[in-house]
């Protein structure tokens, strides 16, 4: 979750990509790629509180994800969501599996059209789902949005779970990792706002660190790279940046790319294309944009 005057700091190629502007119901239509059943598409998305209790939001959110036609979608942040309103929504939509942890708190939740199996015991300390889908190892997660130790610590403990995989199976860590990457460094360190806009969110936000010594903590994100996890979204964009956030329901610049899928080296050779949904539902449902991973089965 982003806060006003903080933000937490919470293909092949480019040329196979489509875009389309076709509206759907009032919805512009996002832009999708032809998926057979030879595909794999995952979407995840910090939906902001749970669409704050929105009915009219959820409707639009039932047609939008329709022209996505997603296997998978991993939720963060579905606040005013149990099991039972999770199974509703899922169902409703043509999902006829779901599982939710952290009821109490900003859950994160996990929906499909194949059965969730191999469901591991939830942390109490992070918010985490760890569950198999087909043969996918998922890791939805949301991170804290408060300090880098706390994130760090917490992704700790979510990689020590990751290595009892073995690294021949297919592992996908996503959601809102609240930490920005290294390999994004330049667009932050040399950009004088931004750095000014991180250091006014300390300031304004008690208890929030982003900076270790006065610079951007990435060390969060680098232990994913450590650990050979590549970020999907930077697989052939290098050297490009898109945020991830805020959207155009925050009115402030603290541009971030926080919100992450990640893959590990055996998924490589199945990757098809990732990107972030940028779209009229898109830019007010949530803060953060969502984001589409296709794989090859």
């Amino acid at each position: 979750m982003l806060v006003l005057s903080c933000i937490f700091i919470s293909c092949r190629k480019e040329a196979a990509k489509l875009t389309t502007d076709v509206p759907v119901s009032g919805v512009k239509k996002a832009r999708s790629i032809n998926i057979d059943s030879t595909k794999f598409k995952v979407l995840s998305y910090n939906i902001y509180e749970g669409f704050r209790g929105d009915t009219a939001r959820i409707a639009q959110f039932k047609q939008w994800v329709d022209t996505l036609k997603p296997s998978v979608i991993a939720f963060q942040e579905m606040k005013g969501f149990g099991p039972t309103g999770l199974k509703a929504l899922a169902t409703s939509i043509g999902f006829n599996y779901s599982l939710i942890h952290h009821v109490n708190g900003l859950p994160v939740a996990l929906i499909s059209k194949f059965p969730i199996t191999d469901i591991k015991s939830k942390p109490s300390t992070l918010h985490l789902i760890e569950a198999s889908v087909l043969d996918y190892h998922f890791f939805v997660i949301h991170l804290n949005p408060d300090t880098y130790e706390k994130r760090k610590e917490e992704i700790g403990i979510i990689l020590d779970r990751a290595r009892l995989i073995p690294s021949t199976e297919k592992v996908l860590m996503m959601g809102d990792f609240n930490n920005m990457s290294p390999q994004d460094s330049s667009f932050y360190d040399n950009n004088i706002s931004k750095m000014n806009l991180v250091r006014a969110s300390e300031i304004n936000n008690p208890g929030t660190k982003i900076l270790n010594n006065g610079k951007i903590d990435y060390s969060t994100i680098q232990s994913v790279i450590n650990e050979g996890y590549k970020d999907t979204w930077k697989l052939f964009r290098a050297n490009k940046y898109d945020k991830s956030a805020p959207t155009k329901l925050r009115n402030h610049n603290n541009f971030t790319r926080i919100d992450y899928i990640w893959m590990n080296n055996t998924l490589v050779n199945s990757y098809v294309d990732s990107y972030l949904v940028k779209d009229t539902f898109t830019d007010y449902a949530s803060d953060h944009y969502p984001m589409v991973l296709i794989l090859n089965r």
